[in-house]
């Protein structure tokens, strides 16, 4: 268990030295009056979309699961989607994987299958906010780049997937290398249920669901803007918002913590607003979105009689081959 809990504390660890970190650098005492002046209400219908995001991400993740014939009961499967959240907080979102591990555990499935849906999950994401991100790029001609390189690596991903012989290749080749090849066979079933998962009719349900939950968190980015007195349109708010979480996924740290506020903080100061109220809308935003999905899923972990999970995923993270 201790592993697992260590990685989540040092990752909320991180997100408050930053939070620090810009206060120290800011004055902190002006950061709070600013923050002070924020319309509360505002909040709320932040984490109302939040809240809003995580039940439409829900509803793409049991389609998954019943697609790939997954016999496990709606509510324990809730469960353990928002366990996972408690782990949002890890380099590229990896520690979702115990979504997987906590599915073998209920059920019985297969690790490599559980994790397609994860993978899944987590490309169709990452389309999405590339797709919101369009709205508002000409705006901001600094993170053309930062998109074409995205939208390069996701098209390569789908080439590898889908290109005849190219993942039997990999997964051969993944088979010979020593104290590697026990990660074959779960790769293997990861494959085999991801390609029927990004079949064209899933992959635009999965897409169509992830534009709508994110651009709920996008729309949440925007009311907190308003409570701050900002004149920001919705589309700038959604540009914003959707290409800073890109970017903060692409640096692979935990949450994109440091980089994703850098980067909304930045992009607000183009768009005119000073810098203290830009990183005030910033931290308030990041409370509503991604720490509040970390609350949720630990209290998920904590209430749920979830210790002896950790503790299976931690033995299991040695042997992921069943």
């Amino acid at each position: 268990m201790g592993s697992l809990l260590k990685k989540l504390y040092l990752s909320i660890g991180l997100g408050a030295a930053v939070y620090l970190g810009f206060s120290i650098y800011l004055d902190a005492g002006l950061l709070f009056e600013t923050i002070g002046r924020f319309k509360w209400f505002a909040g709320v219908l932040a984490l109302a979309l939040a809240a809003l995001n995580y039940v439409a991400r829900f509803w793409r993740w049991h389609l998954y699961v019943r697609h790939l014939e997954i016999p496990i009961p709606t509510g324990e499967n809730f469960r353990i989607f928002l366990s996972g959240l408690a782990l949002s907080v890890t380099p590229g979102k990896a520690g979702e994987l115990v979504k997987a591990f906590l599915i073998r555990k209920s059920v019985g499935t297969p690790f490599g299958k559980g994790a397609s849906a994860v993978f899944a999950e987590r490309l169709t994401d990452f389309v999405a906010l590339l797709l919101l991100s369009l709205v508002g790029i000409y705006s901001f001609e600094e993170g053309v780049w930062t998109l074409i390189i995205a939208a390069g690596g996701i098209a390569t991903i789908f080439l590898i997937i889908f290109l005849p012989g190219a993942i039997p290749f990999l997964l051969a080749l993944l088979g010979r290398i020593p104290g590697a090849n026990r990660f074959a066979g779960p790769a293997q079933d990861a494959y085999v249920s991801a390609k029927r998962l990004l079949s064209p009719l899933l992959l635009l349900q999965g897409l169509v669901i992830g534009v709508v939950a994110w651009f709920a968190e996008c729309a949440g980015f925007y009311i907190v803007l308003m409570g701050f007195g900002a004149e920001v349109s919705l589309s700038t708010a959604t540009f914003i918002y959707a290409f800073a979480t890109i970017f903060g996924a692409l640096t692979l740290l935990p949450g994109g913590i440091g980089t994703t506020e850098g980067t909304m903080t930045g992009l607000l100061t183009v768009q005119g607003l000073p810098v203290i109220d830009a990183v005030a809308a910033t931290f308030v935003i990041r409370v509503c979105t991604l720490w509040f999905a970390v609350a949720v899923g630990a209290l998920v972990l904590v209430k749920s009689a979830v210790a002896d999970d950790i503790v299976a995923l931690e033995t299991a993270e040695g042997e992921p081959s069943s």
